[in-house]
């Protein structure tokens, strides 16, 4: 049974996707979706495999979330200054490599 409380963000609660709302009629006549006030839901939507997924989510859970797609961010942007440094240092070590091998047939 899931827990009524709020789930509380640490630094490790990352996720993956985009924060989405859903707007749907829920098809009672009498209703105001039925007037064109359609019903909203916060959701997670994801890809697992090339399958978009989603997660049904309350609205005390979007800053949440928000926060963890923001995590995501950061992490996925430090990872890619990484890279480019990395190649960086490779390419580095290729152009000293054939300097010091062109510097010894002289």
């Amino acid at each position: 049974m899931p827990s009524s409380q709020p789930p509380v963000a640490t630094p490790a609660f990352i996720l993956r996707g985009s924060l989405i709302t859903l707007s749907r009629k829920c098809g009672r006549p009498s209703c105001r979706c039925a007037r064109g006030e359609l019903h909203t839901t916060p959701a997670l939507s994801y890809s697992v495999d090339g399958v978009t997924q989603m997660v049904m989510l309350r609205e005390e859970e979007r800053p949440l979330v928000q926060a963890a797609l923001a995590r995501y961010h950061r992490a996925q942007a430090a990872l890619e200054r990484q890279v480019q440094a990395s190649v960086a240092t490779l390419r580095a070590q290729h152009a000293r490599a054939k300097a010091a091998a062109r510097g010894g047939r002289r």
